[in-house]
C-alpha cells in the first residue's frame, strides 16, 4: 500500500511541473533567439520581460514572446520545433539561448 501511495506521489507531483519555451526576435525579424523547454511557474510575462533584459545586456533589442507553461512537456517541445522550423522558413537567422544566459529558464527546474 505505501509503494501504491509513494508511486502516486510521484505521479502527481509530476503531473504539476508545467513546462514553456521562450523566442525572441529582433526588429524586422531577421534574427530569432530560442530557449530550450524549461520547467516553470513563473507568469509568462515576467519570462518575456527576463529574455528581453537578458538580450538587452547583450546588445540586442528584442521583442519576446513565451507560450503560457503547459504541463504537456511534448506539447511544448512539438510547439518549439516548429517555431523553429517557420523561422528558418522565414530565413530568420536562429540563436540558442543557453539557460545560463536567460535567468528565467532552469531557475525553477528540479
Amino acid at each position: 500500500m505505501l509503494v501504491a501511495a509513494l508511486v502516486f506521489a510521484q505521479t502527481a507531483g509530476e503531473a504539476s511541473q508545467m513546462w514553456t519555451f521562450c523566442v525572441g526576435s529582433a526588429p524586422g525579424g531577421g534574427e530569432v533567439w530560442i530557449t530550450n523547454p524549461f520547467e516553470s511557474s513563473s507568469d509568462r510575462h515576467v519570462l518575456e520581460l527576463a529574455m528581453q533584459s537578458a538580450l538587452k545586456l547583450r546588445g540586442e533589442r528584442v521583442l519576446a514572446k513565451c507560450p503560457q507553461p503547459s504541463s504537456d512537456k511534448i506539447a511544448v517541445v512539438n510547439a518549439r520545433t516548429t517555431a523553429i522550423e517557420s523561422n528558418r522558413k522565414l530565413g530568420s537567422i536562429l540563436h540558442e539561448l543557453p539557460e545560463h544566459d536567460f535567468p528565467g529558464q532552469g531557475s525553477e527546474a528540479h
